[in-house]
């Protein structure tokens, strides 16, 4: 256990974060007046049997539907210890303010036989007259969607909105409310003016809502007609339902109801934050019809143009408004962007639009500084604490074309506090190209379907370059070159779907060995697989998927990667064998579902990957593993926690664990598997500055190798679903965070619940546990 484990104070923060995650706490009241009733505590208790998560969302919404007067404001002062500050005096009226919103809200609902009583405790404790008041809601039944229907009365709206009614958010049978149904009226009013109706607005749409049933009240009915209707009302007591109709609020406006066509396009790309465009001075240019006028020339005028999808004669679309600002804005090389449609006066459905550009600094350049800790890794088993230096040289507007360049310069050292000081050197220099467009040929961007739906389309192209000595063990240098493409489509709002892929991604790797790492390789055979020279040829597909819900409260997000290398190029001997090339396939996905609450959230995220090595090595002998570059790896602050990082693995083989000459050799596989469950609660401020947060987090996973061809004594380290329970790593822990807003720092505490090295001993669950003997991790940000 390193010296930085060992105060007593750092476990006694850990204990008291967990423990407040599951206490209540201790409230203690500030500033209230004496003698006089305050309110203590607001409860709200749901009745019925509704869905544990309906249940709790309905909750949060009443709260927020309390009068001012009733809500308690909480204030932390430490782990466990709130301070209710300035409690509003109790008042009656207050209460029954709170019920008419409450009941407001639950008819928005589409509850409207709720019932809502409510009761008050007084508890006397000195001079402290504590109020707790508690609300209890029975909503009772909820209607729902029954008819839907569109009664416009300009012939060309109802047109246009039948031809959409698939996608409608009324659907009969679903639960009715009013958010719903100004969702609908929204979708509408984006329909029309996507299709030239610019006047149109939420205003010019009414939604009727009628619960009766109309026709009990036809006089013309015949009985028995009658008696079957009078069955059918009583049926829909026990399940209420609505019928909407939408129809227009003003029928005679009819300018909201006309189509609009754009006249003129103009575009100011350089202006300055203070500038007045009709003061300045302007050199003008016309590309394909749109007026470019040029402040300063920071711009071709050609490549702006293409950013717009505004163009004159055409019928204005206000997602043509929207996407113009999209690709403006996501150059990030301006402050801001404003886009004004500007009616043309005594003409008929004329419009004008006009785009200011606020460029922002073309260059910068950034000095950084970084530290890390490593403990017991492949070429020591002591402690290393690295030291960094980063200088970043940024250019936002290369060529004129808003091409970002970026160019890093990375030197850092690692020292030991042993004999030898200074352990490792390293140096690293990059450079990065980001174009704001698909570069490829004109007749293969043709074959890509919906191009012009794609947005922050980037060309990336990189160089880098690094060395690293590591004294005694190795000497490592490196290049990398890449190209790639990137491009994002938004389906709908708060969906994303981005796609990459890189044709082309060469790294090569020179390692010079020296008499340790000899050594070392001596004795655990399999490091040769992972420590060679190689050049790697590859191409890499990448997907990620982002749903974010409507109010914020759950968020999706989904990546997926496959990268191959040596399919084609491996054919050619001169890199296959003469070159050491790498052939392989490796494929990983990570699926991540966020629940957000108000003071917390529930994080859970899965991560699975495979690699395949399918080449030869110099001597003609196959290949058992990845290149150590490319290889699985589990333990650290990213991954399982309660295992330094490398440390963990491989599968339930014990010799990494057990054999000296293999003691603290880091470890890479061809298989991974983890999951990670962590809930993330707040626990207050600090001097009103720094927010201090917690989280108690259980992770769950291993690496393996594909098989067990390499060697005998590497037993149950290859991957078999029959022994997986066996395999499976549990760690858990809690920690602390101080959370500056722009980053995090982060302290994670965890022990190895189920520790796979020692599976012949009640499969690994708690061996040698103890209340010191965890595993502490430092970490800059969330882990995922």
């Amino acid at each position: 256990m390193h010296s930085l484990c060992k105060p007593v104070t750092f476990y006694l923060l850990i204990l008291i974060s967990s423990l407040a995650a599951i206490t209540p706490g201790c409230i203690i009241p500030k500033k209230y007046q004496e003698q006089k009733p305050f309110v203590y505590s607001t409860n709200i208790n749901i009745q019925g049997n509704l869905p544990g998560e309906e249940k709790a969302d309905l909750k949060l919404k009443l709260e927020n539907q309390l009068d001012d007067s009733l809500k308690t404001r909480l204030k932390t002062v430490f782990p466990g210890i709130r301070q209710l500050v300035r409690p509003p005096v109790f008042d009656t009226a207050a209460a029954l303010r709170s019920v008419i919103f409450m009941n407001n809200l639950l008819h928005a609902l589409g509850y409207y036989k709720s019932v809502i009583t409510w009761d008050s405790s007084l508890s006397v404790k000195g001079n402290q007259q504590k109020v707790s008041v508690n609300f209890s809601v029975s909503p009772g039944k909820s209607y729902k969607f029954d008819s839907i229907a569109y009664r416009l009365q300009d012939s060309a709206l109802q047109v246009l909105a039948l031809s959409r009614r698939n996608a409608s958010l009324l659907k009969k049978g679903q639960p009715y409310s009013v958010e719903v149904i100004a969702a609908e009226m929204d979708r509408l009013v984006e329909l029309f003016r996507n299709n030239g109706y610019y006047k149109f607005s939420r205003d010019d749409l009414n939604a009727e809502r009628d619960t009766i049933f109309s026709a009990l009240i036809n006089p013309s009915l015949n009985p028995f007609e009658q008696l079957r209707l009078l069955q059918l009302a009583k049926e829909r007591q026990e399940n209420p339902v609505m019928n909407v109709v939408i129809q227009l609020r003003n029928p005679d406006a009819l300018a909201h109801f006309r189509k609009y066509y754009i006249r003129n396009v103009n575009i100011y790309p350089d202006l300055g934050l203070l500038e007045d465009t009709a003061v300045a001075k302007f050199d003008s240019a016309n590309v394909n019809g749109i007026h470019i006028f040029n402040r300063y020339g920071k711009f071709k005028p050609s490549f702006i143009a293409s950013k717009s999808t505004l163009r004159p004669g055409q019928l204005f679309r206000q997602r043509n408004s929207t996407r113009s600002y999209t690709n403006l804005i996501e150059l990030n090389t301006f402050v801001q962007v404003t886009i004004d449609m500007v009616e043309v006066r005594d003409t008929a459905a004329l419009l004008d639009a006009l785009i200011r550009m606020y460029p922002t600094k073309k260059q910068d350049i950034s000095v950084t500084a970084d530290a890390s800790y490593n403990t017991a890794d492949i070429i020591t088993t002591g402690n290393l604490f690295g030291v960094g230096l980063n200088f970043g040289l940024n250019n936002r507007n290369v060529a004129r074309e808003a091409i970002q360049s970026s160019t890093n310069l990375r030197t850092g050292v690692e020292i030991n506090a042993g004999n030898k000081f200074i352990q490792t050197l390293q140096t690293s220099l990059s450079h990065n190209f980001s174009f704001p467009r698909l570069i490829a040929p004109h007749w293969l961007l043709k074959k890509i379907a919906n191009i012009d739906s794609l947005r922050s389309q980037r060309t990336l192209l990189s160089f880098s370059g690094a060395y690293t000595d590591r004294k005694d063990f190795y000497a490592l240098k490196s290049l990398n070159v890449s190209l790639g493409y990137q491009a994002t489509k938004s389906r709908r709002q708060r969906k994303s779907h981005t796609w990459f892929f890189s044709p082309l991604n060469v790294e090569y790797v020179l390692l010079t060995k020296r008499d340790t790492l000899i050594k070392l390789i001596q004795l655990v055979p399999n490091l040769k697989f992972s420590f060679n020279d190689g050049m790697v040829i590859s191409s890499v597909i990448g997907y990620n998927y982002l749903q974010t819900a409507n109010d914020g409260a759950k968020k999706n997000e989904v990546r997926f990667g496959i990268e191959q290398s040596g399919g084609l190029t491996g054919l050619i001997k001169k890199l296959d064998q003469d070159a050491n090339l790498y052939r392989f396939i490796k494929i990983d996905a990570d699926f991540k579902h966020y629940i957000n609450y108000k003071k917390s959230a529930v994080v859970f995220r899965l991560y699975g990957g495979i690699g395949i090595p399918y080449g030869k090595t110099a001597d003609g002998t196959k290949e058992q593993q990845l290149p150590f570059f490319k290889s699985f790896y589990a333990g650290g602050p990213y991954s399982m926690r309660a295992w330094q990082v490398r440390q963990l693995g491989i599968g339930s083989s014990r010799y990494f664990d057990t054999a000296s000459e293999a003691k603290g050799v880091d470890r890479f596989g061809d298989i991974q598997l983890e999951g990670n469950i962590e809930y993330r609660f707040n626990l207050g401020t600090l001097f009103n500055v720094l927010k201090l947060k917690s989280a108690l987090f259980t992770d769950i996973g291993n690496i393996w190798y594909r098989n067990n061809d390499i060697d005998p004594k590497y037993k149950g380290a290859d991957f078999n679903f029959s022994k997986l329970f066996t395999d499976i790593a549990v760690g858990a822990g809690t920690s602390l965070r101080f959370d500056f807003d722009y980053f995090l720092i982060r302290f994670d505490w965890a022990y190895k619940i189920k520790d796979p090295a020692y599976s012949q001993q009640n499969y690994g669950w708690f061996h040698d546990i103890q209340l010191l003997k965890g595993q502490f991790q430092l970490g800059i940000n969330y882990p995922f």
